[in-house]
């Protein structure tokens, strides 16, 4: 069944699809983990001990934490080309997702090693850590297992009953029929919806988007893989998503209400205004 083989590609880890040469190994990941605990654990060293003086304002500071935050949205800029047609290389934007992240990340600790882990700077820095250790770890772990486990079991496409066998070739049938105004080039079997598709067509995108979900839920995709691996992902964009609003909350209250953070004390770091200040 083609749809079959284009799913089978979809929830395959990109390092084990063989339509895909892998860009960062399963190894290379799990000494990036390696260093990120490093980093962690000479950041809480700074802090406690109070090297940089609690002053994370200071102006190469200050650049630090702005070239960290930066590098941290290229995961935002890896998510958009995913879901677009900008992309002709998902690997690369995956490789540069991930080194752009633990790059930001060590540029963040050392803004963070100057400031109070317990603050609203320091929950977005937990934050970044949970998205850290967690893609990597299911990155390393749970898509492996999941690639394996549709390699290697040719019974997680049989399907049980005539009835299911019909509903799927209605499905099927519906998708393609959708496919001839939503892209007339594509193919069935291999056709995903992105941002270009939603643009131009949204109401199609979004039936074509809801008879793969029932394919999906009819395969038994999700329900085979297990629960930890369906809500992995949704669980990282969620947080992914609390942290850049985050990220963003931070810098422009820095930035125009100065007065506000600052509070009693003086404003030593660079701004644009003193909103929020006493009057």
């Amino acid at each position: 069944m083609a749809s079959t083989r284009r799913m089978e590609l979809e929830h395959m880890s990109h390092y084990d699809r063989p339509d895909i040469p892998p860009r960062i190994s399963h190894r290379h990941l799990s000494q990036g983990l390696a260093v990120i605990t490093l980093v962690l654990v000479l950041t809480v060293t700074l802090q406690v001990n109070d090297f940089l003086g609690k002053r994370p304002g200071l102006p190469w500071l200050q650049l630090v934490a702005m070239i960290g935050s930066l590098l941290l949205m290229t995961p935002l800029l890896f998510s958009l080309t995913k879901r677009s047609s900008l992309s002709a290389s998902p690997p690369f934007w995956f490789a540069a997702h991930v080194l752009a992240s633990m790059a930001g990340f060590v540029f963040v600790s050392l803004h963070v090693a100057a400031g109070r882990l317990l603050s609203m700077p320091g929950i977005l820095y937990v934050l970044l850590l949970f998205l850290i250790y967690q893609g990597i770890v299911a990155r390393v772990f749970l898509s492996r297992q999941f690639s394996r486990q549709f390699g290697s079991r040719e019974a997680s496409f049989t399907l049980t009953t005539t009835t299911t066998r019909h509903e799927l070739a209605g499905i099927i049938a519906a998708k393609t029929h959708l496919l001839k105004s939503l892209d007339p080039q594509a193919d069935e079997a291999l056709f995903s919806p992105n941002l270009k598709h939603a643009a131009a067509h949204p109401l199609l995108t979004l039936n074509y988007a809801r008879l793969a979900a029932r394919e999906s839920r009819l395969v038994g995709a999700r329900r085979r893989a297990g629960r930890a691996l369906s809500l992995w992902r949704r669980l990282h964009i969620l947080v992914a998503l609390l942290f850049v609003f985050g990220i963003v909350v931070h810098v422009l209250t820095v930035i125009f209400f100065a007065g506000y953070v600052a509070g009693d004390d003086a404003i030593y770091w660079w701004h644009l205004a003193t909103w929020g200040g006493h009057t």
